[in-house]
């Protein structure tokens, strides 16, 4: 042992003597750990030894067999773990589910008394463990858990179905007719029924925004005196529950905050299930375990998968301070043994683990990554590779679908973080082509759903990660654009040959040159706008890695053939270069587009605010504690956030460097503000409540979605629903007896309104993307009535009433309302828009970008674009972009 430990030295003196605090970084242990292992006290651990090795440079076979001529590692208990490792508990579990006792009773308590339920918390901090092995488990009600998933439809109706011995088809085709038939299912299925939909955050991660729609309509309709339903949610997509009014309706006092466990709780979790098996927890490792996540409130599943290691590594029935030491702790037990695994892995399973856990993962816009439940249909992965990951417990395999063991291994496995940093923009891409390619399928492969131009150029780049249905969607969009093409040149020659007769005919008959010409003019006109749009393709692919280039070579397409394409293209590509350079970018997480006097970016523990400074901006005042803010008054002097435990606060922030607290009324969601922040509205209880000058006063009538006050504070437009889906927008005055004045439009469909200044309401339907906006004073005559794209859905006016914007993932758009036309109307393919303020002034609209936070000016003007583009280097590869064409000039 003594030469083992000597041999062990001498292999750290090789390396370069490296201190055991570096060793440590490099090998997920403590440097105490490993400077023990060379001490000859006792033999380290294999695992321990691997490190070490593996660390030093060493060859890791001929230590492992070293070892074993010395030693034999103890073998793991075959026996399961009193500890779930990653995965939340379940029902099944209930009996060795600890430390939890004090917030599961004010659940149960808050079941009883609401509908409807929130339950909120971090990633990790066990709310569906709470969901599943408290509340579910408790008893007294029949349970149906749901998680959405990609088609939160098919979901609830596989769930239902099953509840009530009926066929999933038929159930699913009645709840996709009508989503208010899930309350009368619920109430079939019993006299006290539980819905609990945990993991509702991947509604905005995973679904479809008329999926979306549906499941938000669909349970906050199917409460009842005997329905309740619970969601949980994770606390960083709180903002995003929201911009849904029946949630933020629903949700009113009928929240509950999961946070971090208390220092007691933390030991009940450790000590309770080991006791259950006759085992015993050493008091130091206790004390140790508890220091290493005090206050983390995202560390259970790391505690339990420690906890599991530990247990594989136990003396006897002792739980060993040793052993958990040896298993690398909270912080390094699970990449670990996920490194461990993979590494032993042949090499072309490794490419295949790679594939899956990236499959497995979605990364964040402006949130955090989250894991991805997919279809065993979707997962190519080799049978024997999934039983391994599945036993060995980093994902987890049902009947007909596989995820993640748990989301922390996004964070807490280094080696998977850095796959996902390294890929981000080709993992969104691969997302949006699975999307598409279902979609096709959906559609009975609609050619018309196939991708084209710079999004197949994209989607070829990812062959090698595709399963066989992608890959069969690619191919036929490959197919169709060669059928394309064909067709193109075939169009091409067809008029050449018809050039050559006429050049032929002109010798005949001098009348006829004329058509020659104009043939051969039309010949020329259709090249020059094909390959204008095709260099638009291509710059739109530049905008990410290169946007000088990208608009050089949109410059050269629009100079070729003054194509829509290339046009958008240039004005993308100069928003692109100026947000490199532009100042409000340095100042960090923007919360919305920096306004006249101030801007606010979201920080650790507070929001920090940002005043003017010239043409720069300084820090000025700090709005703690916060959550997010989430208002501001259209004159940037009224503040309100929300806090992590639900509360709201309003602040003064007419000096920006001494913000101050204003008294707010006990609402549960402020939906909007007047242009001073002196008028409040919100929804309590399908009411409209409006509290001005300190007095509250509810609009008669129930049903209603959304309550805004006009920009002056005298009236306000409501969003009623009345029996079955039909909405009307109404305009109450609120001087002397509030009473209705107006009913400006109604549908059958969600309708979401945005109050603008000069008296303009804009209504979205959710269900028909169309935009509409009005005059109050006159509604009979739209100022415009559009389509918007796919997730167009945030829209904002100018502060002068007379321009509005609407953004939505890749697509932003701009109109000019007193003239009714459009000013923009942009697709940036990878580029996700969120919020959006025009400058009538400059003719700039300012767009937030996620999830950079980056702040892009895209400019009306096209002259100016056009100049700004003259001004920098002009290189183009005419004979690769623009074969058999004369180059034209390309600035003045």
């Amino acid at each position: 042992m003594l030469k083992f430990a000597g041999d062990l030295r001498r292999l750290r003196r090789s390396a370069g003597s490296p201190s055991y605090r570096e060793l440590g970084s490099w090998a997920n242990y403590s440097a105490a750990a490993l400077s023990e292992a060379t001490a000859g006290r006792r033999l380290p651990s294999l695992s321990l030894t691997r490190a070490f090795v593996r660390a030093c440079g060493g060859d890791v076979g001929d230590w492992t067999a070293r070892w074993r001529h010395l030693a034999v590692e103890p073998e793991p208990a075959d026996d399961e773990p009193p500890y779930v490792g990653l995965r939340s508990y379940q029902v099944a579990d209930a009996e060795r589910f600890f430390g939890r006792e004090a917030i599961l009773a004010s659940l149960l308590e808050l079941v009883a008394e609401r509908p409807f339920v929130g339950v909120f918390g971090a990633s990790g901090s066990g709310k569906s463990s709470l969901l599943r092995a408290g509340l579910v488990a408790a008893g007294g009600r029949t349970a149906v858990v749901v998680a959405p998933g990609a088609d939160p439809v098919t979901e609830v109706a596989v769930r239902v179905a099953a509840l009530l011995d009926r066929s999933a088809v038929d159930v699913r085709a009645e709840l996709a007719a009508d989503p208010a038939v899930l309350r009368g299912l619920l109430r079939a299925a019993g006299d006290d029924v539980l819905l609990v939909v945990d993991q509702f955050e991947e509604v905005f991660t995973l679904c479809a925004a008329p999926d979306r729609s549906w499941l938000v309509e669909a349970i906050t309709h199917a409460t009842s005196a005997t329905t309740r339903v619970v969601i949980g949610v994770r606390a960083d997509f709180y903002e995003h529950c929201g911009q849904h009014p029946a949630l933020v309706a629903a949700l009113h006092r009928a929240q509950l905050m999961v946070g971090p466990m208390t220092a007691d709780e933390l030991r009940r979790i450790v000590t309770e299930p080991a006791a259950q098996r006759g085992a015993t927890v050493e008091a130091a490792l206790l004390a140790r375990l508890v220091a290493d996540v005090a206050g983390q409130p995202g560390a259970l599943p790391l505690v339990s998968h420690a906890l599991v290691e530990t247990w594989q590594r136990r003396r006897g029935m002792t739980l060993s301070l040793s052993g958990y030491t040896d298993a690398g702790g909270v912080t390094h037990a699970l990449a670990r043994s996920a490194d461990e695994l993979y590494e032993a892995l042949p090499d072309g399973l490794r490419t295949a683990a790679r594939r899956l856990f990236l499959r497995l993962s979605a990364p964040g816009d402006g949130t955090q990554d989250t894991g991805r439940r997919v279809r065993r249909a979707e997962v190519d992965t080799p049978a024997a590779l999934l039983d391994r990951l599945s036993a060995a417990r980093l994902i987890i395999l049902d009947q007909d679908s596989v995820e993640l063991a748990h989301e922390a291994l996004l964070s807490a496995w280094p080696r998977l973080a850095g796959w996902l940093d390294e890929d981000r923009d080709a993992l969104r891409a691969h997302r949006r082509l699975t999307e598409a390619a279902d979609t096709w399928l959906a559609h009975d492969r609609d050619p018309d759903t196939l991708y084209r131009g710079a999004r197949l150029e994209q989607a070829r780049q990812l062959l090698d990660r595709l399963n066989a249905r992608e890959r069969e969607f690619v191919d036929a969009s490959v197919a169709a654009e060669r059928a394309h093409d064909a067709d193109r040149r075939r169009a091409l020659r067809r008029l050449r040959r018809l050039v050559a007769c006429l050049v032929v005919l002109v010798l005949v008959s001098a009348g006829t040159a004329v058509l020659a010409v104009t043939s051969q003019r039309e010949a020329t006109r259709l090249r020059n706008h094909a390959l204008s749009q095709r260099a638009a393709d291509k710059a739109a692919e530049l905008l990410h890695t290169n946007p000088l280039d990208a608009a050089v070579l949109a410059l050269a397409g629009y100079r070729v053939a003054p194509t829509t394409e290339a046009h958008d293209a240039l004005i993308l590509a100069d928003a692109a270069i100026g947000a490199n350079a532009n100042r409000d970018n340095d100042l960090g997480h923007l919360i919305r587009p920096p306004g006249d006097r101030v801007a606010i970016t979201l920080e650790a523990d507070a929001a920090q605010l940002w005043a003017r400074d010239g043409s720069g901006w300084r820090r000025a005042g700090r709005l703690k504690p916060i959550n997010f803010p989430y208002l501001v008054s259209a004159d940037e002097n009224r503040v309100v956030t929300r806090q992590s435990s639900g509360g709201d606060i309003m602040w003064d922030v007419t000096d920006l460097d001494a913000p101050r607290p204003v008294p707010l009324p006990p609402l549960p969601l402020v939906h909007s503000l007047d242009t001073h922040g002196d008028v409040l509205t919100a929804v309590v209880d399908g009411e409209a409540v409006v509290w001005r000058s300190g007095i509250e006063t509810r609009l008669p009538g129930t049903g209603v979605e959304a309550a805004m006050p006009l920009p002056d504070g005298t009236g306000a437009v409501i969003v009623r629903r009345h029996d079955g889906d039909r909405r009307d927008v109404e305009v109450w005055t609120l001087d002397g007896t509030p009473h209705r004045t107006a009913v400006l439009m109604n549908a059958d469909a969600p309708l979401e309104p945005t109050i603008g200044p000069a008296g303009h309401v804009a209504v979205v339907n959710h269900t028909t993307s169309r935009l509409v906006v009005l005059d109050v004073t006159a509604p009979a005559t739209p100022l415009i009535d559009v389509i918007l794209g796919p997730e167009q859905r945030l829209v904002t006016f100018s502060a002068d009433g007379h321009a509005i914007a609407a953004t939505g993932r890749d697509r932003v758009s701009l109109w000019d309302l007193s003239r009714g036309r459009a000013l923009l109307s942009l697709q940036a393919q990878g580029i996700n828009f969120t919020l959006t303020r025009y400058h009538p002034d400059s003719g700039e609209l300012h767009a937030i970008t996620a999830p950079t936070d980056t702040v892009w000016r895209m400019d009306t003007n096209f002259d100016q674009v056009l100049r700004r583009a003259c001004t920098r280097p002009l290189t183009v590869d005419w004979p690769t972009h623009f074969p058999d064409i004369t180059p034209p000039r390309l600035c003045p």
